[in-house]
C-alpha cells in the first residue's frame, strides 16, 4: 500500500464517507457531510483536502461554502470538476499525517 493510501486510510477511519480522488494525478480526499466546530457553531459540509502544493499553498483545504467571519482572504477555486472556497491559510506541511493535516487546516475557521 502507498504512502497516500494508508494516509487516507486514516481519514477513512476518522470520516467513514471520505472519498478518493484525484487532481493532477495525485491521490486527494473528498470529505462529504463533515461535521466540525466554526466560530464556536456545528458546520457540516464537504472539504477537500489537498495534501500537496496547490495553488502558491503547501497543503489546501478546500469548504464548500466560505464561513461568514472565519478565515481570511476567501478565494474561489476549481479542483476535482467542482467549485470550492479556501481561506488564506498556509504552512501546513506535508509532513503531516493527513488527520493532521485536516486539524491544522480546520484551525483557520476555529
Amino acid at each position: 500500500m502507498s504512502d497516500a493510501a494508508q494516509e487516507f486510510a486514516g481519514l477513512k477511519v476518522m470520516h467513514p464517507a471520505a472519498l478518493p480522488l484525484k487532481e493532477g494525478g495525485q491521490l486527494v480526499a473528498l470529505l462529504p457531510g463533515f461535521q466540525f466546530t466554526a466560530a464556536g457553531c456545528a458546520c457540516t459540509m464537504d472539504l477537500l483536502l489537498v495534501p500537496f502544493a496547490h495553488s502558491g499553498y503547501v497543503t489546501r483545504l478546500f469548504f464548500e461554502r466560505q464561513i461568514a467571519g472565519r478565515g481570511s482572504n476567501w478565494r474561489s477555486h476549481r479542483v476535482v470538476e467542482r467549485n470550492w472556497w479556501a481561506p488564506s491559510w498556509n504552512h501546513v506541511p506535508t509532513s503531516l499525517r493527513w488527520t493532521q493535516m485536516l486539524l491544522a487546516h480546520l484551525r483557520a475557521v476555529e
